[in-house]
């Protein structure tokens, strides 16, 4: 009786990064307009604008915290600093 054949691992870092990035934006893309355009009917392209303008915010706020607290979890670390105090 023979062992069946092992497997070779074939997918690196760049090759998981890259089916991530593509689950995310498949979801993004088809799911989320989706609802979005059942919740908002034709005003979608404006609902959509919005968010973008919200994500924009948010990633430079997330940039700016980690520009001024260059530690691991810079925004973390703004938390803990303002809310704790330390």
């Amino acid at each position: 009786m023979t062992s069946p054949p092992l497997l070779r691992r074939e997918i690196g870092v760049f090759d998981a990064t890259l089916m991530g990035l593509g689950s995310i934006v498949g979801t993004g893309v088809f799911v989320s307009i989706g609802i979005a355009a059942s919740i908002s009917g034709p005003s979608v392209i404006i609902a959509v604008a919005i968010g973008a303008v919200v994500a924009i915010c948010n990633g430079l706020n997330s940039a700016q915290l980690a520009a001024n607290h260059p530690v691991s979890g810079g925004t973390y670390e703004y938390g803990y600093v303002r809310l704790v105090g330390h």
